[in-house]
This record gives structure tokens, sequence and C-alpha cells, in this order.
């Protein structure tokens, strides 16, 4: 019971928060999304991350004609067991165009050439929608914080509680120059998945990652005097889990406008 009593609370405590951001429930993006995580051997790391370049390629010509509206590919910067070793975010504008993928896919798993998959040991495929992302400039190589999570509340209160907690803290990174951009995207189909919510934050090159604990601190330590916030805060543990996190280089990108 202490735990649903939590939950319970923290609900009434998100209503109380409606206008706080200004990325609301409205603000939800429909548009389908494949997350494709690509996993090597050891041994095939350099090959692989060599044949991506070729990978961009394709990525460019699809979003030049139209089946993709945005794309961003990744490596992982370790090699690390249980951590995927490259990873496709795909946007497209609607499920007709997600229908000229899977064609692509009957030929292509993964839209890969064959030589590189057969550099690819598995690959993991994940339908999924992005609901939250925000960009303030650009940068040439920006490195990537990938965290996964096993939400346990449903879909309207976790949304709820992203624009009531985790946007505003991303919005304080952005506002001390740290971070560059980030997305939060849902799994379509979670059901068996080792994650249903993911978060991508692109920090503007190794120095910003490097200062993030102390980034984190401070903009919590401003956001602590908003009650409702601080209340969120303290039963953040009953709306997710979070899962091993990788740090990738950002190969490629064409974000969807």
């Amino acid at each position: 019971m202490p735990a649903l009593t939590g939950i319970i609370r923290l609900s009434v405590t998100l209503t109380l928060l409606v206008g706080y951001s200004d990325k609301s429930l409205a603000a939800e993006r429909s548009n389908p999304e494949l997350v494709i995580a690509l996993y090597a051997k050891p041994a095939d790391r350099v090959a692989l991350r060599t044949a991506l370049t070729v990978q961009a390629a394709r990525l460019r010509r699809w979003k030049a004609d139209g089946v993709l509206t945005g794309y961003r590919l990744m490596f992982t910067r370790y090699a690390d067991t249980g951590t995927w070793d490259a990873m496709e975010q795909l946007d497209f504008a609607d499920d007709s165009a997600l229908a000229r993928w899977n064609e692509i896919e009957r030929a292509a798993p993964a839209g890969l050439e064959p030589s590189t998959i057969a550099l690819v040991q598995s690959i993991e495929t994940t339908p999924a929608t992005r609901v939250r992302s925000d960009a303030n400039g650009g940068a040439t190589e920006p490195v990537v914080l990938v965290i996964p999570y096993q939400v346990l509340v449903p879909p309207a209160d976790y949304l709820q509680y992203l624009d009531g907690y985790t946007v505003p803290q991303f919005r304080g990174w952005m506002q001390e120059g740290a971070l560059q951009s980030f997305d939060i995207v849902t799994s379509r189909y979670p059901a068996g998945r080792t994650w249903n919510a993911m978060i991508m934050l692109r920090y503007r090159g190794d120095a910003a990652l490097a200062e993030r604990d102390v980034v984190v601190a401070r903009v919590r330590a401003r956001l602590a005097g908003n009650p409702a916030w601080k209340a969120i805060s303290d039963n953040k543990k009953t709306i997710r889990n979070e899962r091993a996190l990788a740090i990738a280089d950002q190969i490629a990108a064409d974000d969807a406008p």
C-alpha cells in the first residue's frame, strides 16, 4: 500500500502542475519512429563503425526520397556486454511512410546492406513514438547519453511526470550551456521489451559531459524551490526504473522539423 499511496499522491501533485511546463500533453507527437539497436562481436566493432559511413549515405537518400522525415545514427564509445554497439533512430511522417520502410526491410534488414549485416550479430527493432524533444542550437560532434527505462505507471501519468519533473531539468541544462538537445521516446508495443521509454541527451562535447553531475546538482537546487517539483522528485522511484545507459558518438543526423 505505501507504494500505491505514493503514486496517488504523485498523481495529485502532477495535476497541480498543469501549465508548469510549456510542453503540455497536447505537445505529444504521434508520428511513428523506429529505434534499431545493432549488436556486434567485439572483433567486428571497428569494421561496423566504418561500414556505418555507407549507412549514413543510405539514410540521407531515404530522407531525400521522403521515406524518412529525420534520422540519427549513433555508435557507442565502449565495447560493453549487454549494450548495443550502433543505433538508428528513424522518424516517419505517418504509418504510410512506415509501410514504405517495411518494403525496404524485406530486402535489407534494418536498412543495412549485406556487407554491413554480416558484421551484426543481432538486431533489436522497437516501434516507438518521440513524445518530447527540444533543441538549442547545433553542435558538430555531440556526445550522446542514451538511457533506457522501465516505466511503472500508465502512459498519460508518465507524460505528466515528464512535463512536471524531467523536461524542466533538461531545459535547465540547456540554459546552462551543457545540453544541445534531447529526445524522449516511448515504445508503441512495450510488452516483453527491455525498455518502454528511452531518453537521448546530446551534450556539447566531452567537457560538457564531464560537468554533468555539477550541472545536474545546480539545476536541481534551483528547481527544489518549487514545492510541486520537489514532491515529484521525492517520489520518482515509483514512476520508473533506470536501465544501463550508453555513451555514444553521433555519426550522422538529419532531424525531423
